[in-house]
């Protein structure tokens, strides 16, 4: 008798039931819980590894991009100034300037080239503002005698098989510019045929020629009247250049619209 009732009292004692009421219940995590916390470590590490390996190759590819952006500089200097005329590093000799008659109220670079410390040329970046889908951004170099050396598009929106033939790579059609010089500041000899002009426009495109004659003109009558005091500015290049602005300046990149609306 004494056997059973010392059993059902240690069934009943809170140490034997493994319950321990006099203090607190210790708190556990549930196995999601640990899951999602581990998780986000694992995630907070690979970002910041991500971003130190970013940062590194930046770094590490900066020179080369540099190096990069200053050969299509030259490549694109080259197409308007034949390389043998001139002696000096155009690339790294250039002034800033900014005026409403450049297209835009941002600053302009312009390359000069000498031969034998003489000014031959002078490549000018500018802007007509007037394309069918915005801006065309264009450099055009200027010879000793206010006569263009040449003229190449370097960005524009225009619509593709319509208004981009103002690239080289799809039309000769920027070359007719080569030679030309402004006889008077309101030549009108500068304008498409279909303004009763001597440069041509496109098959169903008007306004993108029209915008490119009018930005190129309007470029020219600037250079001309303001030669004597755009060229004894500072040089402007070399170190002074950021790869940014280089970018910015001489970009080759077409943006196309592929609006199928057709240009009048």
């Amino acid at each position: 008798m004494s056997d059973n009732i010392d059993t059902s009292q240690d069934k009943s004692s809170p140490e034997s039931s493994g319950l321990n009421k006099s203090g607190p219940e210790k708190a556990t995590k549930s196995p999601l819980t640990i899951a999602i916390s581990q998780n986000t470590k694992i995630l907070a590490l690979f970002a910041i590894a991500c971003t130190l390996a970013v940062s590194l190759v930046s770094a590490l590819t900066k020179d080369r991009v540099k190096a990069q952006e200053q050969q299509q500089l030259l490549r694109t200097l080259h197409s308007i100034i034949e390389p043998s005329r001139y002696d000096n590093d155009i690339a790294n000799d250039c002034i800033m300037m900014s005026a409403p008659e450049l297209g835009s109220n941002k600053v302009k670079t312009a390359y000069i080239a000498r031969k034998a410390g003489e000014i031959v040329a002078v490549a000018i970046t500018s802007t007509a503002p007037q394309g069918y889908n915005g801006n065309i951004d264009f450099i055009m170099a200027i010879n000793n005698d206010g006569s263009v050396s040449g003229v190449r598009v370097l960005k524009h929106q225009e619509t593709p098989g319509l208004g981009d033939k103002i690239e080289i790579r799809k039309s000769d059609w920027i070359t007719n510019f080569t030679g030309k010089q402004i006889l008077s500041e309101d030549d009108r000899r500068w304008a498409v045929r279909k303004d009763n002009g001597m440069f041509d426009q496109f098959t169903g495109a008007t306004i993108t020629p029209r915008a490119v004659v009018k930005g190129v003109k309007s470029t020219l009558n600037y250079f001309n009247q303001h030669r004597g005091s755009i060229i004894p500015r500072p040089n402007a290049c070399g170190e002074h250049l950021s790869a940014t602005e280089l970018k910015a300046t001489i970009s080759s990149t077409t943006t196309p619209n592929n609006g199928a609306a057709n240009e009048q």
